[in-house]
């Protein structure tokens, strides 16, 4: 009987070494599966805010005066509110082009009287991110890189200046 109890005993000691080996093996399997989850969530959210970035960066540019220095302020004004409100591995956002399709010429021609000028504003942005696994796995290559485009139509009415 007492050698019942002792094989008891230990079989509960060998099941717990093989317990901890088993966590072992899962952890080391489930931390890269969580890590690459993580990455791929910062990339999906690193697009979306691209996108409504550029989206909203293309609204506000249509907004008001189509000369393009104006055009183009306001339109930094948005990519660096986002800049300013974003995570440190999404606060890179940058502009790549601003156009609109009014020239000054077109706004030369209705003064002194005035009248409406139609256009789109285009804007195209990037953001680049470096998610974690990504940057270990090629030792701090380069960025991923994300670009949108948005074009958003405007009509500016050029006042009457005529006396």
């Amino acid at each position: 009987m007492v050698s019942d109890m002792s094989m008891t005993l230990s079989r509960p000691r060998k099941r717990l070494g093989q317990s901890i080996v088993e966590l072992c093996a899962g952890i080391m399997v489930l931390v890269p599966i969580v890590l690459v989850l993580f990455d791929l969530t910062v990339i999906v959210l690193a697009v979306q805010l691209n996108d409504s970035t550029c989206r909203e960066a293309a609204r506000v540019g249509a907004i008001g005066d189509p000369d393009a220095t104006a055009c183009k302020n306001r339109v930094l004004a948005v990519i660096n509110r986002a800049n300013k409100g974003g995570s440190s591995m999404l606060s890179n956002f940058s502009l790549v082009t601003c156009t609109n399709t009014v020239t000054p010429a077109d706004i030369a021609a209705l003064k002194p009287y005035g009248g409406p000028v139609t256009g789109t504003v285009t804007v195209v942005t990037q953001v680049d991110v470096k998610p974690f696994v990504v940057h270990l796995i090629y030792a701090g290559g380069p960025a991923i890189v994300f670009r949108s485009s948005q074009a958003y139509p405007f009509t500016f009415v050029v006042p009457n200046t005529a006396s």
